[in-house]
């Protein structure tokens, strides 16, 4: 009988399934706050839709690096079958893994600067005792992201174990077993990647929710065109009835460069309170920072 490949067998894994802090702040601008607290949602993007997509790429390379580096101890079969799952990692595109970003950090310069156009945005701080809940209602994975090289390599070595004991556990009896088992292996892999990040970009204390694999039919994917790009997204939404109360956004921090901030906070107090979200605290950047262009 076949070993599962499935990440809850992953030795490493206890390297980003953490304990989440109390909150975990979502840096996005004014519209992207309107657009989550109009909508009572979420919209969590297909990983190739990051802001860097080398990142999924980064720990694609490492993995094929090391099973280069492992298959000259192993027989020509095994060898082969860890080139091929390898290899089938380039394709990486045609998975629909959804993720939305948070950071522990409420009032991070280098976030302000990258999602909350260049500070004139949002840190939407959530609680994440009710974002758990709302990942165990859809299926979803809340991971600290990782950035130490050396747990990298550990997680590739566990992958890559774990994919060779359930090829010898029941080796596949024709090509559709192989590419079954191929397949299950993609889907692990790639829906831990994510967590996967370069070291240079550690002070981000970065946590991720991670969709499992989904059909382009799955009733919440949607499609996003503007005027010069277009996306895949999947809404995840923050309440289970959208009439329902929820504190699942309990503190807002208001970047440090709007032109008013205390009109930005009035206008995200009425907007909240009209879509039934209770937010507890609206507070203001500390950083003493200004704008280039102004």
């Amino acid at each position: 009988m076949a070993t599962p490949i499935a990440f809850e067998r992953l030795a490493s894994r206890a390297s980003f399934e953490n304990e989440a802090p109390e909150h975990l702040y979502h840096y996005t601008d004014l519209e992207g706050v309107e657009g989550i607290l109009s909508s009572k949602s979420l919209w969590m993007s297909k990983f190739t839709a990051s802001n860097d997509i080398s990142e999924i790429s980064l720990a694609i390379s490492q993995f094929q690096n090391f099973v280069e580096s492992r298959v000259a101890a192993l027989d020509a079969d095994e060898a082969s079958f860890l080139h091929e799952s390898a290899a089938q990692l380039d394709g990486f595109r045609r998975t629909n893994i959804c993720l939305a970003s948070f950071c522990e950090q409420p009032d991070l310069l280098s976030q302000w600067r990258s999602y909350g156009n260049d500070g004139r945005g949002i840190a939407l701080g959530f609680d994440t005792r009710v974002l758990h809940d709302l990942a165990q209602r859809y299926s979803l994975k809340l991971w600290r992201c990782v950035y130490e090289p050396a747990t990298h390599v550990k997680i590739s070595n566990d992958l890559l174990t774990m994919l060779l004991e359930s090829f010898r556990g029941s080796k596949p009896r024709g090509a559709e077993e192989r590419r079954e088992l191929i397949a299950q292996f993609n889907s692990t892999f790639l829906r831990v990647a994510p967590v996967i990040k370069d070291h240079r970009f550690a002070e981000e204390n970065e946590w991720r929710l991670i969709s499992s694999p989904l059909g382009f039919d799955h009733p919440r994917m949607i499609a996003v065109f503007g005027s010069n790009h277009a996306s895949v997204k999947m809404k995840l939404p923050l309440a289970p009835d959208e009439r329902e109360v929820t504190h699942v956004i309990s503190r807002v921090i208001i970047g440090p460069t709007p032109l008013d901030p205390q009109n930005v906070a009035d206008a995200i107090a009425v907007l909240s309170r009209r879509n039934g979200f209770r937010i507890a605290d609206i507070g203001f950047s500390g950083i003493p920072y200004r704008r280039t262009d102004l």
